[in-house]
């Protein structure tokens, strides 16, 4: 079987699952991994074909301007030439894939209502299309939005429009298959559940390449030494809560004067930093807060890991969180919100402790518990690291996504009921 896997996006996240998926893929298959000139991931010698042949852009830049005056043109003539690009990458794209006809094309989450046309040409050539919804509601991150995750009625209707070109969708978690034909309306045996994979690549990375040396990240962020340092990693945006973390962290403080919260993550253009830098000085806590808002080298990871006591996921919703499965796989405790498919990755008091969203008070409370429980806290991040390595592994999700794929070329239907997404969980 051939498959290839389009990642339009060459950095971040996405290129990290994309990148771990197609390596177990190609256990089973011949995979092509088609991604933007920028790919991450060069110095990597996978056992699989990667092109980084799509003319894109790094959309995760170390630095941005604000939108005022002169540099408010500036940026809609850069919206102008990245559309521009961006459907030059499609032409590219569409030319490899008709003139190569793999059995399978594979992406990922769906960038732009105007996408629909690109994928009703391919579905018109005859290409079986796949797509992994890895969010059911995408999170609107535009300057003018508030990073809610909605979809008003006509976007939801080009979505629908766009996700009845494949001919099969995977999702994680029964949760999110649930909410998807919900929102949707494709048939069931069209929709598909798989588990997400654990991060080990990033251990990977750490190993291959020059991450900072121990301590340069307390250096760096002025921290004494065992100080116990609460992180938020991932990408930051309104949707993550953390101005009820910071509230939270207020009471926290009150208890455990040594600790720091660490927010570190490429800020989304939605997320107002000056606002939240405003709250920790109103609650007195903006000594022992540090803001980190930029993309963080992969590199780099292991080493943010290793420095938390306790990783924090304060979301006021969510469909899943590649972040949650970075710190399970490091063995980090972890407070979550118990909100889209997290209570499906956790097992609350066992794997890592759930509260309720948008309950700041019941946050500090279990931030506490894991701090002044050492015992506590190194349970939960053994039983963590067990469940990366077992209940979430990519040869786990291969294989799901292999038996759906032969399932889809036989011509017989390619979906996945409520029993099946219990033996995934």
């Amino acid at each position: 079987m051939r498959i290839v896997v389009v990642e339009f996006t060459a950095t971040g996240g996405m290129i990290h699952y994309a990148y771990q998926l197609c390596a177990a893929l190609a256990e089973h298959a011949s995979v092509t991994l088609v991604t933007g000139r920028d790919y991450e991931l060069r110095d990597l010698v996978p056992a699989f074909r990667v092109e980084p042949m799509l003319p894109l852009w790094n959309p995760k830049p170390a630095t941005d301007t604000p939108a005022t005056g002169l540099r408010q043109a500036i940026r809609l003539l850069r919206r102008t030439s990245r559309a521009v690009r961006y459907y030059r990458a499609w032409w590219h794209l569409t030319y490899l894939l008709l003139r190569e006809r793999p059995d399978v094309v594979q992406f990922g989450d769906i960038r732009f209502v105007s996408d629909l046309v690109c994928f009703a040409l391919l579905k018109r050539a005859g290409l079986r299309l796949v797509d992994i919804c890895h969010n059911v509601r995408p999170v609107n991150a535009s300057r003018r939005s508030r990073g809610g995750i909605c979809l008003d009625r006509l976007t939801r209707w080009i979505f629908r429009a766009i996700y009845h070109q494949f001919d099969l969708v995977l999702v994680h978690y029964e949760v999110n298959r649930r909410e998807f034909l919900a929102r949707f309306e494709l048939p069931a045996e069209r929709v598909a559940v798989i588990p997400h994979g654990n991060e080990e690549l990033f251990r990977v990375l750490a190993a291959r390449r020059r991450p900072p040396p121990d301590g340069a990240l307390r250096e760096e962020l002025h921290l004494a030494p065992g100080d116990p340092v609460i992180l938020l990693i991932g990408s930051l945006s309104h949707y993550k809560g953390i101005d009820r973390l910071l509230h939270a962290f207020a009471t926290v403080r009150r208890h455990a004067p040594q600790a720091t919260l660490v927010i570190a993550g490429y800020a989304l253009p939605e997320f107002d930093l000056p606002a939240h830098q405003r709250l920790a000085e109103a609650l007195g806590v903006a000594d022992a807060v540090r803001f980190v808002p930029r993309y963080l080298p992969a590199e780099t990871v292991a080493r943010w890991m290793d420095e938390a006591a306790v990783a924090v996921f304060p979301y006021r919703e969510v469909s899943q969180s590649g972040a949650l499965h970075l710190a399970q796989t490091f063995g980090v405790p972890i407070v979550a919100s118990a909100v889209g498919a997290t209570p499906e990755v956790i097992v609350d008091g066992e794997s890592g402790l759930l509260v309720p969203p948008e309950d700041a008070e019941a946050l500090a409370t279990a931030i506490l518990a894991i701090l002044r429980q050492p015992e506590l806290g190194r349970r939960l991040g053994a039983r963590a690291r067990q469940d990366a390595m077992t209940r979430f592994t990519w040869p786990e999700v291969a294989a799901v996504c292999m038996e759906r794929y032969r399932t889809l070329l036989d011509g017989t239907s390619g979906g996945a009921g409520p029993a099946e997404a219990r033996r995934l969980a």
